[in-house]
């Protein structure tokens, strides 16, 4: 039987800064891709604050999955991801997520909860 999650897309999760409203936002964009998002309609729509929503379409602009765009009422993103790599990347991602929530949601949580220990641990003392 294949794996829920390739090797690939978990190296993609672990090793990236994604978190669930991450993953739902670019499943958002991704179905929404011929139309220009903002902030506003981002938020509306994974029922976050906009100023949250803001910072998640900055981040996946830095990663590469969408891009700016100019549209009549300002600065928007269009689901574009850089290269055809991260594009089959995010395939994979919506096939597991729509699959196998469960484990892909756990993943996610599990590399949010190393950075969060690592980040702690650079606090502590020990002795020289």
């Amino acid at each position: 039987m294949k794996a829920a999650i390739s090797a690939d897309l978990r190296r993609f999760l672990l090793g990236g800064s994604l978190s669930v409203p991450h993953v739902e936002a670019i499943l958002q964009l991704r179905h929404g891709e011929s139309i220009p998002w903002n902030a506003e309609r981002l938020a509306a729509r994974l029922y976050v604050p906009a100023d949250r929503a803001n910072l998640l379409l900055a981040e996946l602009t830095s990663i590469g999955v969408i891009a700016e765009t100019q549209a009549n009422t300002g600065i928007s993103y269009v689901y574009r991801p850089q290269t055809p790599e991260l594009a089959s990347l995010l395939d994979q991602l919506e096939k597991a997520y729509t699959e196998h929530l469960v484990a892909v949601t756990r993943l996610i949580h599990t590399a949010e909860e190393r950075k969060a220990l690592n980040f702690a641990d650079a606090f502590r003392f020990r002795p020289e």
